[in-house]
């Protein structure tokens, strides 16, 4: 069975090398063996090579990966096949460890059965990050006082695909945005897939007063997976009484808060993730966000697939300048 694999933590061009060791591991109660075709390339990914997000690594290495689409090739015993979790059926894996594999066991609770006029390339892009973005705005609605549903928004990495999933599900909900991105090029590259959305480019030394000027008041929400610098930032051009969801750090240095700011002005820091969600709340999410996809194909046409064994390449790929969508790693390449 081919798969990517680390047995210590550094660069990934340094560590993460092709394994053919590996047999096709067998499902145990409960539990069901995918034949994965597609997965996303993650920023946690390289963060958890490098070591700066660290996972135990066995004498035997770890293989990167958490989450993918694939098929199921094999049942264990006492799954519930009227659950339409059976042989040849189509499924979405969600936090799953060791995606970067031809074949990963898994449990029925962490499967999501994929519609048949939603693709592989699609789904690969929503199974984490889809999740991740109906989780964000149901945390900005719950910070929301009356009148709050009319503020706008703010969204960094817009052109990160969480971004974009953030974009397409606000966009269908009525949702006011101000989008942010890196670089004029990144800006450029959005615009033309959300032509109706603003977008910011925060490298302009005025990028805070455009922000608070596209909709001639400072949003009252803002959703940040770069930490850092932006952080103190981002409060900053936040309303009063304003609210900074952050689910990631891109930027993984300190950042410099002030308590006095969060004191004076009532602001709020909270951090979301979307580990501990029920599997009934993950599939209501998706029958969202599968809606989106099919209303909005084209913001999740813009992807790059490379074959599995060229996972280092695929990585470098991700963190290119202008951001062009998702990375995806194919087991068929």
């Amino acid at each position: 069975m081919k798969s990517m694999i680390y047995r210590r933590h550094g660069e990934p061009s340094e560590v993460l090398v092709p394994n053919e060791s590996l047999g096709i591991p067998t499902p145990g109660p409960g539990q069901v063996l995918v034949k994965v075709h597609q997965r996303m390339v993650h920023p946690i990914d390289g963060l958890m090579i490098r070591g700066i997000v660290p996972l135990p690594i066995p004498e035997s290495g770890l293989v990167p990966g958490g989450d993918g689409v694939g098929t199921i090739a094999a049942v264990g015993s006492g799954v519930d096949l009227s659950s339409g979790f059976g042989v040849g059926k189509r499924v979405g894996l969600f936090h799953v460890h060791g995606t970067w594999a031809e074949h990963v066991t898994v449990s029925t609770e962490d499967l999501i059965l994929i519609p048949d006029d939603i693709s592989d390339e699609a789904a690969s892009q929503v199974m984490i990050n889809g999740i991740t973005a109906a989780t964000l705005l149901r945390e900005t609605a719950a910070t929301w006082s009356l009148g709050d549903e009319r503020a706008p928004i703010l969204v960094t990495a817009a052109g990160s695909s969480v971004g974009r999933n953030l974009i397409a599900l606000a966009k269908m909900r009525g949702l006011e945005l101000i989008t942010t991105v890196r670089s004029l090029p990144s800006a450029n590259v959005l615009s033309a897939v959300f032509p109706d959305v603003p977008v910011i480019d925060t490298s302009a030394s005025d990028w805070k007063d455009q922000a608070r000027a596209v909709y001639g008041s400072a949003p009252k929400v803002a959703i940040d997976p770069i930490g850092g610098a932006m952080t103190a930032d981002l409060l900053d051009v936040l309303a009063d009484r304003g609210t900074l969801l952050t689910y990631g750090g891109l930027d993984y240095s300190p950042s410099m808060v002030s308590s006095i700011a969060l004191t004076v002005r009532g602001l709020t820091l909270k951090g979301v993730n979307v580990r501990e969600l029920s599997s009934d709340q993950r599939a209501s999410d998706l029958k969202d966000i599968f809606h989106v996809i099919r209303a909005n194909a084209a913001s999740f046409a813009d992807y790059r697939v490379f074959p599995l064994p060229d996972a280092v390449k695929a990585m470098a790929s991700a963190q290119e300048t202008p951001r062009r969508g998702a990375v995806l790693l194919s087991s068929d390449g």
